[in-house]
């Protein structure tokens, strides 16, 4: 098989993998609220993802150096069903198995996701890239609007065990297309080991003023991105009201509806950047108020509609900023240091929204400031410095893009 004939298999078992964190976190957030009902508990699953995303950093450098992207796909996706594995044998779902086994996924699927992508842009021309990457952001979602859903049903049904089995043979079935991969010999360059360092990354974004003020328009603006799935699960916790059952139905709709509004809007953003590239530069600029509206609409919401509106929102806003930086940090980045790039500033950015998701069951119970607004407003408001970093990069952006069209 041929390189395009791979790519479409690649995109679909990413996509069916991409539901795996989905549908953990759905069912573990149930599982926890039966002994925490304020959704406290549920709320601390997200930054354990986070931590674990940031953790990949200090370490991939390190196995990028050495190994094939072949060999990282495959050893990866095996190491996560071992994990899950051994969850599902140990039998016993508490705050503290639950965040241990999520670091630990995070971690790991953060290594193999900055290696899929940059083996995948090896592959696609620069003009394609825009489109492509729209479609695919659009692809990594469709399957998890029914998750949260699947999530719920099967654990009510067959229980917990039963989704680590469901989740282990996910992870098996992706190990598929590194193997078609391989079997292609696309090429030497792709099994030379890369004489890159562990800090490659690091020193790349601090080198390239355009790498740097995209990471820290990620930085600001996931105070914002972070806020809201935090804070879902005790927002529908106080909805619920001590009843787990509602709890799961209204956890399980508004985190489907986050996925929904993705594709929806990304079915149209695909169409505009197919005929006009440069209107990424648009998303850029939209997709911090989005996000922001959203998050501040869900803390005020007190009726289960609304909420799931707030989600169709922020899956909007979501849309937006992750097709932005794909491809405006794509842009911006030499082709043999994307990989190392893509894990550091995932690095940088996570661990730095870990702190933050860590700090939000506190601020959303805070009382309003001078009786005009909560803590947690404001805290969310200062996304919106995000902004004023938008024309600066977009500047570098268009520079870059001109020097390619000369050569």
């Amino acid at each position: 098989m041929k390189i395009r004939q791979i790519i479409p298999i690649y995109m679909i078992l990413n996509g069916l993998g991409s539901i795996v964190p989905t549908i953990l976190v759905i069912a573990f957030s149930i599982t926890l609220f039966e002994k925490d009902s304020s959704g406290v508990s549920a709320a601390y699953l997200e930054p354990a993802s986070l931590l674990g995303m940031g953790c990949a950093g200090l370490v991939g450098g390190f196995f990028f150096k050495r190994f094939s992207s072949y060999t990282i796909g495959r050893c990866a996706l095996t190491c996560t069903t071992c994990i899950l594995l051994a969850l599902l044998t140990y039998g016993q779902a508490n705050l503290r198995s639950c965040t241990i086994t999520l670091w630990a996924l995070a971690c790991i699927m953060s290594i193999e996701h900055s290696n899929g992508l940059a083996f995948i842009n090896r592959h696609i021309g620069a003009r394609d890239k825009p489109f492509f990457f729209s479609t695919f952001q659009i692809f990594l979602q469709f399957f998890n609007v029914l998750a949260p859903i699947v999530a719920k049903n099967l654990l009510a049904i067959m229980g917990l065990k039963m989704i680590l089995l469901f989740c282990s043979f996910i992870y098996i079935l992706r190990i598929l297309p590194w193997q078609l991969f391989r079997a292609a010999d696309l090429g030497a360059e792709e099994v030379v080991l890369q004489p890159s360092g562990m800090l490659t990354g690091f020193k790349e974004i601090v080198q390239n003023p355009g790498l740097l003020r995209v990471t820290s328009f990620r930085l600001v603006n996931y105070i914002a991105t972070i806020a809201y799935t935090v804070s879902l699960p005790i927002l529908v916790a106080r909805m619920a009201n001590n009843n787990s059952q509602l709890n799961a139905q209204l956890l399980s709709y508004s985190a489907s509806m986050i996925p929904l509004g993705f594709i929806l809007s990304g079915i149209c953003g695909s169409w505009i950047l197919k005929r006009q590239p440069k209107w990424i530069i648009g998303f850029f600029n939209m997709s911090p108020i989005l996000i922001v509206s959203a998050s501040i609409m869900a803390f005020y919401v007190r009726q289960p509609f609304y909420l799931q509106i707030t989600a169709l929102l922020y899956g909007m806003g979501l849309y937006l900023f992750r097709t932005a930086i794909s491809i405006i940090g794509q842009a911006l980045t030499k082709k043999d240091k994307l990989a190392h790039v893509i894990l550091v500033g995932d690095a940088v950015v996570k661990s730095f929204a870990y702190g933050i998701g860590s700090l939000i069951p506190f601020w959303i119970v805070l009382p309003p400031l001078w009786g005009i607004a909560h803590p947690f407003v404001g805290f969310v408001l200062c996304s919106l410095l995000s902004l004023g970093m938008t024309k600066p990069i977009t500047k570098i952006y268009l520079e870059s893009l001109c020097k390619k069209n000369r050569y």
